[in-house]
């Protein structure tokens, strides 16, 4: 199963260093959009640059999801 890994970017990287196995690019995109969506709750005005990078085996950044903002509840 291959292994990937979910940076955040922001600016600066802070790094995966432990990563997950996924069955797929597919699987790995959707778990990295659920990391995201998870980020999204803080409310930091500099959240919408913020993004999880998705990493695979040979540490080629294969897919960017943007970290968005929620909207004030």
């Amino acid at each position: 199963m291959p292994h990937y890994y979910f940076d955040l970017k922001n600016g600066a990287r802070l790094m995966d260093l432990a990563g997950l196995n996924c069955s797929d690019d597919a699987d790995a995109l959707a778990k990295g959009t659920v990391f995201a969506e998870r980020i999204s709750l803080d409310t930091s005005p500099r959240a919408s640059t913020r993004y999880v990078a998705i990493l695979n085996e040979q540490g080629d950044e294969i897919f960017k999801v943007p970290v968005r903002r929620r909207p004030a509840a």
